[in-house]
This record gives structure tokens, C-alpha cells and sequence, in this order.
């Protein structure tokens, strides 16, 4: 059962839309689903077409979208286009020749071609590698009638010394008609050409991807990027811990978005209160179908639960097998169905055995409709070390099957109130959890009232829920066109510290930038000190004070007192963090503030609190 398009969301904006991948795989997890889902969505109940376009030199995936539409993950009407695919079959004939720049002469040594064929045999791709048998020579490109279309070259003098990068589109006479330096700004030119010169929406849910479509400057076009798991590494606290690898140049760079969409209320708040505020932050549920009607209680197997869940050490499946040992002690019959695949599964079925509970905790493997399973169990469980937006868990609220999940960030604590629609239980608090599992499976009326519950609040991340938030997030992006400020750099120096003899410190800097377009920053942007403590908790935004205003530059003082620093700190900070925060429209960005000067002498105050000097 799942939700229909006999239901009304607020419309789309007028305009053209493209979900972005960098490519789609044979196997994929939940980032690409709510991709290829989205895209149904915006058609079903949004009013809008809109197309998957990836990168990937991929000769065909016809037969894998086949097999995405048989099994519903892909919508009917929903196109799949490809960057080399689409000008493998375009008409590039009678387009005007390009002469530069010229190709220089490749004088380095080659290997042999490694062939790629398209599904019908013929030649797609050839690639030549150097002797080292990693750096990659050349790539040329070929039609089904077997001229060449693309050629992406890397050729080095005869030192060895490599002389840049070339890539050429082809007509089918061979002449050149196109010619790139790098290979963003190839993809870039063919995503100009997919919006034709109308307004035209990206939506990017891949990093790798982000990085493509980050420096499309262009009035008509839009671009969003969705945050899907935490920002920060590893699930770490979310004012200290390193930033996500994959999604690092996206946060440090967020002025080139028009929305960086976040999928809880709960991220983008900590998101915020570390880095500060922007009108280009937004915050977007993912869609799940839900159930058109609530599953019968009475068709639920008491004495069974459900999780739908990849093997991999974040989403902790250990701990889950140790909670239904718990279960096991007071409810022997009571088991749990695993859904999914992973790196650890012999890991995790070694833990089941070792429990002796192989008759308990079943994985099941992966199963194309495992969402399904949620309508006939009585609980679902979530012990994840950290999440994006769990959709394992939405599933089960949206099938009426209440769930047990730990309070972990992000997700949970936005749909699930505890004790009303599922459980929240402390992370890695095994024997609650296991406690409420026990409650699901022995009070038949909290089970029923719980499930009915989650369904009935699982609307609001219906398709119909979440397309109106779609909507409202859009027109408000192309409300805020002319306001957004592009930026070709943005710089601090800072040209005096103080420490004044009554505690605190002071600092004086330059910020400037060179800018390409908007309403001049100088006349809107704010600026902070930030203090950040180092052990854990939020930030402090201290205002700084605009000493001299002009085009492209302004310059800062901001003062920060004893009093200032200690409040609100705990004992165990013994260090405290200096930045300079710095917004104004869709401009968010964090300076580390490095000790000024060149003297090799650096202040510190003795035991005895004597002031010194110490050679750094």
C-alpha cells in the first residue's frame, strides 16, 4: 500500500528540473533512492517533469532502469540522461569548428587501449594508460557507427612533465566543436544546455557531484544541495568535531548554493549555532510513502520485529543482536528480522551465534520490498551510531509499526515522540531499549495505540508533505536571486592582537573580497568574533565593531573580556578557540584566526602568571 497521487501539494515553481548524481549503480543506498524518488514525486504531486543526469562515462543504463521501474523505484516518466550518452546520440554537425586552445603533441610513452563496449558490442570507449598503469594518457569516445565524438586528453613533454588537460567534443567528420580545460566545465556546458536558457532547478544529492555543479553561475539557474547524513565526521559532537570529508567543500564554500537543505530541524539548528546564519539554509524532509491506510493491528505478528538496515559499522547492528539477547531472557520467542547487506554481515552473524540466538536475530538479506515487512511486524529497531535522516525508521512510522530507536543525532527525536508514536531510548542504553521491545510485545493496547499513532504522524513526511515544503523552499530561492552575492574570494588578515592587562583579548584585521555580482557585501555583511570551546558545547558570537567601510574590504575590531570568555565554560575547557565569523545574505564563512606578525617570540603567562616570551 502506498500513498497515490489522488492527493494535492502546493505546485512546483514554473521551470525545469534535474535531480543530480554523479552516477547510478547496480547497488545503491538511500541517498540515491530518495533521489530517483524525488524526481517521481515532483512529477505525481509537484506538477513538475524532472530528470536524474549524472557524470559517469557509462556506455548505457537502459537495462538498469528497466529493472528500477519493474521494481517502482524508478516512476515511468522519470529520464535518466547521461552526459556522454547524450552526446554519443546528439547532432553535432554544423556546429561552428573551435581551433583553440590547441592540443600539444603528446611525447610521452603509452600502453595498450583497455576497451569498454555498449550492450550491443560495439565500442564505446578507449582508454590508454601510461606504463605505470594508473595515470590515464587519453580517453576517446565513440558512436555506435564508430567515429569518434569525445577525446579527453593528458599529454606530457618528452620530461615527462604533464602540459594540462583537454577535452574535446567532435563531429562526425572530426572536427572540433567543442573544447574544455577541465572536465567541470565541460559538465557544466552540458547542463547549460539541458536548461536551454530557462529557469532550471539542480538539486544535487551526491558530494562528488557538488563538486560540478558548485560554480554554475548563472541568474536562471538554481542550485540546491542535500545534506543527507551529518555534517560532521563520524557523528562527533557537532560544535568541535572535524567536518565530513565528502561534504567539507560544500560547507566551506556554502555562498556558491542557493540552499544547502538539511533533513532535520535538529541539524540545521546545530549547524547554525556553530557556523551562524544565511538565507541560503533551509530544511526539507525526506519523503517515504506511507501506507494509504493503517495496516490492521490484528495482522501483526506479536512475537516479531523488523529492521531494514546495511550492515556496516554505523548503524550498529551489534548492538541490536545485544538488546534482543535482553528480550530473549524474558520473551524467548520474540525475534528479529534483518533486512539488508553489508561488509558486516559475517561479523554480525558471528555475534548472533556466539549469543546462541541464530533462532532469534534472522538476517534476512537484502529484499526489494523490505518496507513491506514493517506492516506485519508488532516493533522496529534503530541503533544507529549517527544519522543524516533515517528512512528505515519513517518506513516504520509510516506503516504503523512503532519503533525503538536510540536518541542519536539526526532524525529520530524529529518524528518520534517518546511514549507516543515509538521510543527514545539513550544511545547505546541496550537494556532500555530491550525494556521497551518487552513493553511493544506484552501490552497489546500500547502496541495498537502506539502504531496508530505513527501512521497518523507519518503524514508529515508524506509526498504530498514534502513537496509543499519544496515548494515553499524554492520560491523563496528565486525570491532571493537578486540578492545572492558571488564571490571569487574572500579574505581575513589580521593586523593587531591585544591582551589587555584586564583580561580578555582584542583583534583588528582586514576582510576583503573580490566579488562578481549582487548587492555590494560591504553594505550588508556582519561580522563576529567567535570563541569555541574546545572540549565540547556551542560557540559564542561575539558582534565586531566596522571601523572603516569600502568597496571590496572592510576593516574589523572585536573585543572580548575576561568575563565573556569564562561564562558558560566548563572546567574541562581548558583551551578556547579563536574565529572570525563572517555573513550577510547567502555569505556564511569561519576564519581560524592565526597568531599575526613574524617574530619567532610569542606571549605566555609563567605559573606564577609573569608575563614571558616563548620561541615558537
Amino acid at each position: 500500500m502506498a500513498e497515490t497521487a489522488g492527493r494535492t501539494a502546493a505546485a512546483l515553481p514554473e521551470g525545469k528540473y534535474f535531480m543530480v548524481l554523479w552516477g547510478l549503480a547496480e547497488n545503491f543506498g538511500g541517498m540515491t533512492t530518495m533521489c530517483l524518488h524525488r524526481a517521481g514525486a515532483f512529477s505525481r504531486f509537484g506538477g513538475r517533469e524532472a530528470a536524474i543526469i549524472s557524470f559517469e562515462p557509462k556506455p548505457s543504463y537502459q537495462a538498469l532502469t528497466d529493472r528500477l521501474r519493474e521494481q517502482g523505484k524508478l516512476a515511468p516518466g522519470t529520464q535518466v540522461l547521461n552526459v556522454f550518452q547524450h552526446y554519443r546520440d546528439a547532432d553535432l554537425d554544423g556546429l561552428p569548428a573551435v581551433a583553440q586552445p590547441a592540443v600539444p603533441e603528446d611525447q610521452g610513452p603509452a600502453g595498450q587501449p583497455e576497451v569498454v563496449l555498449d550492450p550491443s558490442g560495439e565500442v564505446f570507449m578507449r582508454t590508454i594508460m601510461r606504463p605505470d598503469g594508473t595515470t590515464v594518457a587519453h580517453r576517446r569516445y565513440y558512436r555506435p557507427d564508430g567515429t569518434e565524438f569525445f577525446r579527453d586528453e593528458a599529454p606530457v613533454d618528452a620530461a615527462g612533465k604533464p602540459l594540462g588537460r583537454y577535452l574535446t567534443l567532435l563531429d562526425r567528420t572530426g572536427n572540433a566543436v567543442g573544447r574544455w580545460r577541465t572536465a567541470g566545465d565541460f559538465y557544466r556546458h552540458w547542463m547549460r544546455e539541458l536548461a536551454g536558457g530557462d529557469r532550471a532547478v539542480f538539486i544535487v544529492d551526491s558530494g562528488f557531484a557538488a563538486q560540478v555543479v558548485a560554480p554554475l553561475d548563472e541568474q536562471h539557474i538554481l542550485k540546491l544541495v542535500v545534506i543527507h547524513n551529518s555534517h560532521i565526521a563520524g557523528g562527533g559532537d557537532p560544535f568541535t568535531g572535524k567536518l565530513a570529508t565528502g561534504r567539507k567543500p560544500i560547507f566551506e564554500d556554502s555562498a556558491a548554493w542557493d540552499g544547502l537543505v538539511f533533513l532535520t530541524r535538529k541539524q540545521r539548528e546545530d549547524y547554525e549555532l556553530r557556523f551562524g546564519r544565511a538565507t541560503n539554509l533551509f530544511t526539507v524532509s525526506n519523503p517515504k510513502p506511507r501506507a494509504e491506510a493503517l495496516p490492521p493491528f490484528e495482522g501483526r505478528d506479536r512475537r516479531r520485529g523488523v529492521m531494514v538496515v546495511r550492515l556496516e559499522s554505523q548503524k550498529n547492528v551489534a548492538d541490536a543482536v545485544d538488546v534482543m539477547a535482553l528480550v530473549h531472557q524474558k520473551l524467548p520467542d520474540v525475534v528479529l528480522d534483518v533486512y539488508g547487506k553489508g561488509s558486516l554481515r559475517d561479523e554480525v552473524q558471528a555475534r548472533i551465534e556466539e549469543q546462541g540466538l541464530t533462532e532469534v536475530v534472522r538476517l534476512r538479506g537484502h529484499a526489494p520490498n523490505a518496507a513491506a515487512e514493517f506492516e506485519t511486524a508488532c516493533f522496529s529497531l534503530l541503533t544507529s551510531r549517527n544519522e543524516g535522516q533515517p528512512l528505515a525508521l519513517m518506513e516504520s512510522l509510516g506503516r504503523g509499526c512503532p519503533p525503538v530507536s536510540y536518541d542519536i543525532r539526526y532524525g529520530p527525536s524529529d518524528v518520534i515522540e517518546d511514549g507516543v508514536n515509538g521510543f527514545l531510548v539513550p544511545a547505546r542504553d541496550t537494556a532500555a531499549a530491550a525494556e521497551r521491545v518487552v513493553r511493544l510485545c506484552t501490552d497489546a493496547e500500547l502496541a495498537r495505540e502506539m502504531g496508530r499513532r505513527a501512521w497518523e504522524r507519518s503524514e508529515a513526511f508524506s509526498d504530498t508533505a514534502v513537496i509543499g515544503q519544496w515548494a515553499a523552499v524554492l520560491e523563496q530561492a528565486w525570491r532571493q536571486v537578486p540578492d545572492r552575492v558571488v564571490l571569487s574570494g574572500l579574505d581575513f588578515t589580521l593586523r593587531e592582537l591585544g591582551l589587555p592587562a584586564a583580561g580578555g583579548l582584542e583583534i583588528e584585521g582586514e576582510l576583503a573580497w573580490r566579488q562578481s555580482a549582487g548587492p555590494a557585501l560591504e553594505d550588508l555583511v556582519r561580522a563576529n568574533l567567535v570563541v569555541g570551546r574546545r572540549a565540547g558545547g556551542a560557540p559564542v558570537f561575539f558582534p565586531a565593531e566596522v571601523l572603516e567601510r569600502g568597496p571590496g574590504r572592510l576593516r574589523l575590531r572585536a573585543a572580548v573580556t575576561d568575563g565573556q570568555l569564562d561564562e558558560g565554560v566548563s572546567g574541562d575547557n581548558g583551551f578556547l578557540d579563536i574565529y572570525l565569523q563572517v555573513e550577510g545574505n547567502n555569505v556564511l564563512h569561519t576564519f581560524r584566526i592565526g597568531y599575526p606578525g613574524g617574530s619567532t617570540w610569542r606571549p605566555y603567562a609563567t605559573v606564577h602568571g609573569s608575563l614571558s616570551l616563548q620561541y615558537a
